[in-house]
């Protein structure tokens, strides 16, 4: 088998609950996809702020959470549909408040009511679902769960992803949603360290930020907005 046909089956497995188990089964240590915390916060605090409900969501062992509740975003909910992670999660974070928590969940059915949540952050759980069977079908469930339980005034999805927007975009910009999507890109953390000289119009160099930010008024027209 070569690299190539390696790497197909490793993307697919992403999408599979028995990838993970065995993965946080075998380590539980921290670990960091795509992103730190402290590469992405300048963007997405811009639209949370300390009172703000948050789903975590995919939340594996990243460290995240614990860096936002140290900057004093304490209610945070944080969800994985591995138990193995979240058992360990659970105990190591059990002397925290209750509204720090850790739910097993599918993100294709979330246990949670309609205008729950503040903000839903999303590093890599759209990714790794895109990556797996019925991506097509279990993409919409999950973007639609999310949606369903954002409030819908004020809520915001952010995601961060290795896709390119032309593959993202058609996924968060249908007609149903009622948000505005924006993106803006990141470097990878490897590529300044890698070489002083690298291409920065290079797509590949980058992850990608999008943000659904609820917009009460998206399709209507300026006289249905101010009431005409």
């Amino acid at each position: 088998m070569n690299k190539s046909q390696q790497e197909a089956i490793q993307k697919n497995h992403y999408g599979k609950l028995e990838y993970w188990e065995r993965r946080y089964s075998e380590n539980d240590k921290p670990f960091e996809w795509y992103q730190n915390y402290d590469n992405l916060k300048d963007i997405v605090t811009q639209y949370i702020n300390h009172n703000s409900r948050i789903l975590n969501i995919g939340c594996g062992n990243s460290n995240i959470p614990e860096d936002m509740y140290k900057e004093g975003y304490q209610w945070i909910v944080n969800l994985d549909f591995s138990k193995a992670v979240i058992e360990f999660m659970k105990e190591k974070f059990k002397s925290y408040p209750a509204h720090f928590q850790f739910v097993l969940a599918d993100a294709r059915e979330l246990p949670f009511p309609n205008d729950q949540f503040d903000c839903v952050f999303d590093k890599g759980l759209l990714d790794a679902v895109l990556s797996g069977d019925y991506s097509a079908q279990n993409s919409k469930k999950v973007i639609n769960h999310i949606y369903r339980a954002l409030k819908k005034e004020t809520g915001v999805y952010i995601i961060i992803s290795h896709g390119f927007p032309e593959q993202r975009l058609p996924y968060l910009s249908k007609s149903e949603y009622n948000w505005k999507v924006t993106y803006s890109k990141v470097y990878k953390p490897d590529v300044r360290t890698k070489s002083l000289e690298f291409d920065a119009s290079d797509l590949n160099n980058y992850h990608f930020i999008y943000v659904c930010k609820m917009d009460r008024y998206q399709g209507q027209t300026a006289a249905q907005v101010i009431g005409i």
